[in-house]
C-alpha cells in the first residue's frame, strides 16, 4: 500500500471539492453572516444524527468565539 500517494489522491480530492464549492459562494453568505453578526438573542444550531453532530460542534465554535448559540436536536426542538 502506497500511503503517500493515497495521502496526495485525498488531498487533490479535497482540493477539487473546495474549488467546487468556492464558485457556489455568491451575495447569501453575506447574508447569513449579517444575520448571525447582528442577532440580539441566541442561535439555535439543530440537526439530528450525523448533522447533529457537525451542528453541536459549529454551536460550540460560535460560542467560543462570542456568538451566543446553543445546539438542540430537531427532536427537541418539535412543538407538540
Amino acid at each position: 500500500m502506497d500511503l503517500i500517494n493515497i495521502a496526495k489522491e485525498v488531498l487533490l480530492v479535497e482540493a477539487k471539492s473546495l474549488e467546487n464549492a468556492s464558485k457556489k459562494v455568491n451575495k447569501d453568505i453575506s447574508k447569513a453572516i449579517n444575520l448571525i453578526i447582528n442577532i440580539s438573542g441566541k442561535l439555535i444550531v439543530s440537526g439530528v444524527g450525523k448533522s447533529g453532530l457537525v451542528a453541536a460542534k459549529i454551536s460550540a465554535t460560535l460560542s467560543s468565539t462570542g456568538t451566543s448559540s446553543f445546539f438542540s436536536t430537531s427532536n427537541r426542538s418539535y412543538a407538540w
